[in-house]
């Protein structure tokens, strides 16, 4: 246009070789844009080398251009071919590759397909570049639909453009929908509405669902679609639609989701949507339970014995293992351990307070006494470290067990630790029994690889608190098997824990009956008399922060006697909010770790800065550092370099793990964190706030598994009508999955 006669400021990628020279020619695809510096510039969304036209310009351009291609090289090969113009060498690539790569060893046959890349692939490369554009669809990611796609790019996209909600994890109904209504593709496209019924799936699996009823997908597709603003999507529509839909793709054997026709919790009959994957999942982890049911106990030398002296009343399980701790276990405790004699598959569960911990013990020794060797694990690495340290046997994260992720040199090594054969045989091959504990933790996805490991030669033993909150990821496993009625439990009742001294397992229990505990001291001022076990402390949104900056000062250093940063934890129901998680990180992170000249501190990724004695918490599994989602640790230094990188130490009880920058987005503070992520830790006080601003998640199972994390003191901060919505309000646990319904039918 009027611009190009003049010289003019242009930006964006343009890829300048380090030999090319001033003639070469660029060709810029993009837009005039005034910027307050420079004033006219030519933003560049693409942009190609002029191709030169002249035979002496040819040889340049291929070794300017193509990689693995040098002056000489490019040369030989222009006299080789004898083309005298640009057009001879494309055709050429076009029709006759094979004279390119015959000029080539078949060594450098990479070299040849870069050649013909470059003279063929950028024609199509620039239409497609050029259409995106026209489209408002970002250059970056025009790029990687082209790297996807390739030459079929326009075609797919314009065909069905919800291709890219599963071709590209970035991308989810919204953004493909925008692109889609950019490209002109009609909003009530078949297309458009098998993407909203997908999407809806994913978004209630994310939520922990494991399928949806039928009314309740069609009303979140409803609202994907613009119910809102459009009449067209009504209910009827848009439930017609997934009907036609559902049978199209069952006639055409490709079902993008599955139904399963079940009883709903009133017991009437209901269509239950799935992503066909969740499905496979809870027909397959159905089947491994029954078939660990009702596979007949083989009974070793060891057991037959044993059994026949206990059949035939010779003798009495304790006569025949007199170092358990019988005369320690209470009734309902005893039978526990009997029945992990008997079982293949059994539960283990109670609240606090019932001894769980010690019938673990128990049963563990009992496995270890018939020479059963005995795999302890559990869903995260900080319910792993308490196992280990109340057993005193190595106990490991499921991932580890199961050889999930990377491996790392010490995982390599658990094989020998559980005896594993050589060979690529799975670490569950030479057990002949695995207990879980946390297992309220367990999702799905997680149950269904242990399951599929294990075979139905082996035992499995749960351990775990059914009233906490259930896993982050789909499912409500131990619930749902529990409630089946159709597997072994063993359910702990009676408190012992120095019920006496410590209110909190009482507390806990009525809880989780929606009765309002009674609190040891109830308070306006943070100043408390003495260490109380169950406080409530009255202050409201405004006034938190002040008040909790005298507990953490004084209150809990001087009347409890505690290291604030140690021995407290703060769990809060959300992340976000002016009294959330991340707010009241910071606050403390001033309070208890302020800046100094002699600390060190970086950036993290998402919000506030990482100082040498920071209390942290790693948020992702990471098996090459050997660290796990959960984990607690200190930040024990921060090294700075001139060029501006840093390398990290955070120490985990005493293990020292090195950090690059990169890894350091995994990290984030943890003087307060959710109660998700608490599960499986235990802190000797807790202080629990609770306000109306976290209406969405005021919930007993939450409340119950925040309380429960205190093994001597709890202070709750806040409204107590929250408080007492909380225990009043069970959402948490109700997800739809039908893995209780499933066990009812196969082992009827």
């Amino acid at each position: 246009d009027s611009h190009s006669a003049k010289r003019f400021r242009a930006t964006g990628n343009i890829p300048i070789s380090s030999k090319a020279d001033a003639k070469q020619k660029f060709r810029l695809v993009g837009q005039w844009q005034t910027s307050p510096k420079y004033g006219e510039t030519f933003t560049t969304i693409y942009c190609e080398l002029e191709r030169p036209t002249e035979l002496k310009g040819i040889a340049p351009y291929l070794a300017n251009n193509v990689k693995g291609v040098g002056d000489v090289t490019a040369k030989k090969l222009v006299e080789s071919l004898n083309v005298k113009k640009i057009e001879d060498l494309v055709l050429i690539c076009k029709n006759e590759p094979e004279k390119i790569f015959n000029f080539f060893s078949p060594k450098k046959k990479k070299i040849a397909e870069n050649i013909i890349q470059v003279m063929v692939g950028d024609e199509v490369f620039r239409n497609i570049m050029i259409f995106l554009h026209e489209h408002n669809i970002h250059p970056l990611f025009a790029k990687k639909i082209y790297a996807k796609y390739g030459p079929e790019s326009i075609n797919n996209l314009m065909e069905n453009p919800y291709r890219l909600i599963s071709d590209f994890r970035q991308i989810g109904f919204l953004r493909a929908d925008s692109i889609a209504q950019k490209l002109g593709l009609p909003k009530t496209s078949p297309f458009r509405l098998e993407a909203s019924f997908i999407y809806a799936l994913e978004l209630a699996q994310d939520e922990g669902h494991c399928c949806l009823p039928r009314d309740n997908l069609v009303q979140k597709a409803c609202d994907l679609l613009g119910q809102k603003s459009d009449p067209t999507f009504s209910h009827e529509f848009v439930l017609s639609e997934l009907r036609t839909l559902y049978k199209k793709n069952k006639d055409q054997k490709a079902e993008s989701f599955f139904i399963r026709e079940l009883n709903n919790q009133e017991g009437k009959k209901e269509i239950f949507f799935y992503l066909p994957e969740i499905l496979k999942m809870e027909d397959e982890v159905a089947g491994a339970v029954s078939l660990l049911i009702k596979n007949p106990v083989t009974k070793e030398h060891a057991e037959k014995s044993t059994s026949e002296q206990i059949e035939g009343k010779k003798k009495k399980l304790e006569e025949l293992f007199p170092d358990l701790p019988w005369e320690k276990l209470s009734e309902e405790q005893a039978l526990a351990v009997k029945l992990s004699l008997s079982s293949r598959f059994m539960i283990l569960t109670g609240g606090p307070g019932c001894g769980k911990t010690f019938v673990l013990k128990a049963i563990y020794g009992l496995q270890r006494a018939l020479n059963r060797k005995v795999a302890l694990c559990a869903p995260t690495g900080l319910a792993a470290k308490r196992m280990h340290a109340s057993i005193g046997e190595a106990a490991f994260t499921l991932h580890k067990l199961l050889g999930l992720g990377k491996k790392s040199q010490e995982e390599l090594n658990i094989a020998s630790t559980l005896e594993e054969l050589e060979g690529n045989s799975s670490a569950l091959d030479e057990v002949d029994a695995v207990i879980v504990d946390e297992s309220s933790m367990l999702s799905l996805d997680l149950l269904h690889v242990l399951l599929s490991k294990l075979g139905c030669n082996k035992r499995l033993i749960l351990v775990g608190d059914v009233d906490q909150l259930p896993s982050v990821g789909a499912g409500n496993c131990l619930r749902d098997i529990i409630y089946s009625q159709k597997v072994p439990v063993a359910k702990l009742t009676k408190i012992f824990r120095q019920s006496e001294e410590s209110p909190i397992p009482l507390a806990a229990r009525e809880i989780i009956l929606g009765q309002k505990p009674p609190f040891t001291l109830k308070t306006f001022t943070p100043a408390f008399p003495n260490k109380e076990a169950f406080g409530f402390l009255h202050c409201s949104p405004e006034t938190f922060f002040d008040v909790l900056s005298h507990l953490f000062e004084k209150t809990i250093p001087e009347t409890y006697q505690l290291d604030p940063v140690k021995d407290v934890q703060v769990l809060v129901p959300m992340r976000r909010s002016s009294v959330g998680q991340e707010s009241i990180n910071k606050h403390l992170q001033e309070i208890l770790n302020p800046n100094a000249h002699n600390k060190n501190e970086i950036p993290l990724a998402f919000q506030g800065i990482l100082r040498e004695g920071d209390k942290v918490i790693q948020t992702k599994n990471n098996y090459e550092l050997d660290v796990f989602n959960g984990d607690l640790g200190y930040c024990q230094s921060i090294r700075k370099y001139n060029d501006g990188s840093a390398d990290i130490t955070i120490d985990y009880n005493g293990k020292l793990v090195e950090y690059d920058e990169d890894e350091v987005s995994e990290l984030q503070l943890c003087y307060a964190m959710t109660v998700h992520k608490s599960q499986g830790s235990e802190f000797p006080l807790c202080i629990i706030p609770m306000f109306g601003m976290y209406f969405t998640m005021l919930d007993r199972n939450l409340l119950y598994t925040a309380v429960t994390r205190a093994s001597r003191h709890v202070i709750l901060m806040g409204e107590e009508w929250a408080f007492n919505k909380a225990v009043k309000n069970q959402t948490a646990t109700k997800r739809f999955t039908s893995l209780c319904e499933l066990l009812k039918i196969s082992l009827t």
